[in-house]
């Protein structure tokens, strides 16, 4: 497997980011009031994140031939799962800042503080989970096998 591709996962952040922006204002331009998000999103993450070091480390054990309770099909599980988690966890990250950049701009509106604030969390929180999914993508990729060699050696491929 190859490694992910940490310029595209900053690029879902920057675009989600702009994305964000413009719904946010968008939203409180016509509609009057801002994109509300709970609080408990940035806790969400930051569990999210936490698993992902958790199956992580299982995985690093797995692969160390030490005692785990993680199986080869669970590692693959952990790979994919961390790897799909790094641009979910980017995009997020980065809608959620967008949010959080136009509630800033109108602090002193009780509501746009509140948007503002708990987005904030919430990207943080985004963030987190996607640093520890690209961390635990990268411990799940076997260091023996590079990704031109696939393919070799099985009957009916060239």
């Amino acid at each position: 497997m190859k490694p992910l591709n940490r310029t595209l996962v900053v690029s879902v952040g920057i675009v989600a980011l702009a994305v964000g922006s413009l719904a946010s204002a968008l939203m409180v331009r016509f509609a009057g009031r801002p994109i509300m998000v709970t609080p408990v999103l940035s806790l969400l993450f930051v569990v999210i994140g936490v698993w992902l070091l958790v199956g992580g480390g299982g995985v690093r054990r797995l692969t160390a031939r030490r005692e785990t309770w993680v199986t080869p099909v669970g590692a693959a599980r952990i790979a994919v799962l961390a790897r799909s988690s790094a641009y979910v966890m980017s995009g997020c990250g980065g809608f959620l800042a967008g949010v959080a950049a136009v509630g800033f701009t109108r602090l002193w509106a009780p509501a746009m503080a509140f948007s503002a604030w708990s987005s904030l969390a919430g990207a943080v929180g985004a963030v987190f989970a996607c640093v520890c999914a690209v961390v635990v993508e990268r411990w799940c990729i076997d260091s023996n096998s590079s990704g031109e060699d696939e393919g070799r050696g099985v009957p009916g491929r060239a």
